[in-house]
């Protein structure tokens, strides 16, 4: 997607305000969320596979200088899931940017069922991510997904978080888009003794 075209659908003329737009658009009306959702399927022609964001960002809104961001190129993210095969369970992201890898992750699951047969609760992220900018595309990419799982607004080497928002597929619908519910309880929140469970594994061990 063009940058113009982009910015067309979020109703704003500067790139720069793109993330406020979006974080606006997700915990705003519903209803308009999911037109600009299946606007955004449809410009794309239904293909969920990547991150239709990256190339716009990396562009315009990456924090290279600032947090040293860069993004996994989307053919690296496709073979690292090929080499490493995707597993459900629990999957640990600690810098997601804006979810390029754990899209491919969860292309690779749900790509191999029909689309209505596909259970989101078979494959939950918990992903930590420090930018602001990126925070609210990742959220988007998530939730038109109709993933599960929580996101941290925070850094993940000092265990600290300000902000945690968790996302529900509440009819574990492959088909269905996922709600976002902010949990204002972490603010300052340290996320202390993390330790990865049996059936929960970092993209890619």
């Amino acid at each position: 997607m063009k940058k113009d075209e982009l910015l067309a659908v979020f109703g704003t003329h500067d790139i720069r305000t793109l993330p406020e737009c979006i974080m606006s658009l997700l915990f705003g009306d519903q209803e308009v969320r999911d037109d600009v959702f299946r606007e955004l399927i449809r410009c794309h022609a239904g293909d969920l596979s990547y991150d239709w964001f990256q190339e716009v960002y990396e562009e315009e809104l990456s924090e290279r200088r600032k947090k040293g961001q860069d993004f996994t190129p989307r053919e690296v993210s496709m073979l690292e899931t090929q080499l490493t095969g995707a597993r459900e369970g629990v999957i640990h992201e600690p810098t997601a940017g804006t979810g390029g890898l754990i899209i491919q992750y969860w292309w690779e699951l749900a790509s191999k069922q029909l689309p209505w047969r596909f259970k989101p609760h078979t494959c939950i992220f918990t992903c930590w991510e420090l930018s602001d900018r990126s925070i609210p595309i990742l959220l988007l990419n998530m939730a038109i997904r109709g993933m599960m799982g929580e996101v941290f607004h925070g850094d993940v080497l000092e265990n600290v978080a300000k902000a945690r928002y968790v996302l529900l597929n509440e009819q574990n619908d492959g088909l269905a888009f996922s709600d976002i519910v902010r949990d204002d309880r972490v603010l300052s929140y340290t996320h202390a003794n993390h330790v990865h469970k049996p059936m929960q594994h970092d993209l890619f061990d």
